[in-house]
């Protein structure tokens, strides 16, 4: 579809008829960048304090905990006295979930689950407003490098085995109306990656987004065949991993365009982005971003305070990596605050059949479905047999325990032994991080 008639019709005819407000939201956001850092403080602290005032009418867990802070008003809430709350654990959620969901919105609420990188999914709530303004700040962290609402963009991410009729219907609405195309994250054998090459030169997008280990995967079969982008894409957004110094080397390379790191997570919300500089901008209009307990050089647990989310507020919300700040801020002249680094997730390959690497997010897909799963950890042996260690509230049925090895041998392409071990609990790493995929097998025949 045109570019231009996508950015100035469809895709805000398109957000109007989903109920959000992103267009108009994104435009705001491109407006407020010339303000100062004082006055974009201003602004924070007055949604805080509205967020604040929801919650002591609208949500029974904060009402009880903010009364206990000392908070009975949203006034008494600044920026300098968030502190006062306890942080928000992910098992708090687990156990109060209803009592976390705004009485005003159930109505309204949208279902969604975590990937469990941490090795537990984890069922949540979200409602438009925080989804509109989520996309509106990726609409504008990516319009720092060049890109437009409506541009054309491929994003290589994590997509069913099997798509449903509605699934087929918004990816075909998508790539015709809204010049976004979906490429899989899960089959990575060379022919798959030369299809997914020529798809890319077909449609010449000014975004590639997604994975960054799957993208690098995808630069290094360019360099392979020689193949270089010209003239497209204007960025490479990768998200949801680290990306490595070595990976965005290699990207860079192949595609010839800047490569941006995004940070954040789909409960949380979308918390930073790098700007031309390279430097994470805090997303200061949509969160609020704490270091816990930071060590002597400042880096601790990051707690995030989603300003946007009044179906299910999150304040606080311990997301399970270490980071720290940057009060230094950036040279771009951007009143943004800086994260000045993440220890997030690294997610692992699984070897499947025929050698080809898959993406190890593809056994979420099977696993997260289980509401009585609440750990988990993935092991391939050498042989590329699997153990796979399930941390469960109640004993799992053995048709429920059938259903995860058909869906892991088929997300993998494997016929292999698949055994099951259930211990009390699945302990973190000595970084304090949870590896729930863990692969000892080597890709190739």
């Amino acid at each position: 579809m045109n570019e231009a008639l996508t950015r100035h019709l469809l895709l805000p005819l398109h957000e109007r008829l989903r109920g959000r407000e992103t267009i108009g939201h994104y435009r705001h956001l491109r407006a407020n960048e010339g303000g100062s850092p004082e006055a974009l403080a201003v602004q924070r602290e007055a949604k805080l304090q509205a967020l604040a005032d929801h919650c002591l009418a609208q949500v029974p867990f904060y009402r009880e905990r903010l009364r206990a802070a000392g908070i009975a008003s949203g006034a008494d809430l600044t920026l300098d006295r968030l502190g006062d709350l306890p942080p928000l654990e992910r098992a708090e959620i687990r156990e109060h979930l209803a009592d976390l969901c705004a009485v005003d919105h159930r109505g309204e609420l949208i279902r969604y689950t975590t990937g469990g990188s941490t090795g537990a999914p984890l069922v949540f709530y979200t409602d438009l407003r925080k989804e509109a303004r989520h996309n509106a700040h990726k609409l504008r962290y990516r319009a720092w490098h060049g890109v437009r609402p409506g541009d054309r963009q491929v994003d290589f991410w994590g997509s069913p085995i099997e798509l449903s009729k509605q699934t087929r219907f918004r990816l075909w609405k998508d790539r015709r109306l809204l010049n976004h195309r979906l490429l899989s994250a899960f089959d990575l054998t060379e022919a798959r990656l030369d299809t997914y090459i020529d798809e890319l030169r077909r449609f010449r997008p000014s975004l590639v987004y997604g994975y960054p280990t799957v993208i690098h995967r995808v630069a290094l079969r360019m360099g392979e065949r020689g193949i270089r982008a010209e003239g497209w894409p204007r960025l490479v957004a990768t998200t949801a991993e680290m990306l490595l110094d070595h990976q965005r080397a290699a990207i860079a390379e192949a595609f010839g365009c800047p490569v941006a790191n995004e940070y954040g997570s789909r409960d949380a919300g979308l918390v930073a982005a790098e700007c031309p500089r390279g430097r994470l901008h805090v997303a200061a209009e949509h969160v609020v971003a704490e270091v816990d307990a930071p060590d002597s050089e400042g880096v601790g647990d990051l707690l995030i305070t989603n300003l946007d989310a009044y179906g299910m507020p999150l304040l606080r919300y311990r997301v399970g990596d270490r980071g720290w700040l940057d009060d230094g801020g950036c040279d771009c002249g951007l009143p943004l605050p800086v994260i000045g680094g993440v220890a997030g997730r690294s997610n692992d390959f699984l070897v499947g059949g025929g050698g080809r690497l898959v993406h190890s997010l593809a056994p979420i897909y099977v696993l997260r479905e289980i509401p009585a799963i609440s750990q988990f950890r993935l092991y391939q042996r050498p042989d590329r047999s699997l153990e796979v260690a399930l941390v469960t509230g109640r004993e799992l049925t053995s048709e429920e325990l059938d259903g995860i090895r058909t869906g892991l041998l088929k997300a993998l392409d494997l016929d292999v032994e698949v055994a099951f071990a259930f211990p009390e609990v699945i302990a973190p790493e000595a970084s304090g991080k949870y590896r729930w995929v863990v692969s000892e097998a080597e890709a190739g025949p």
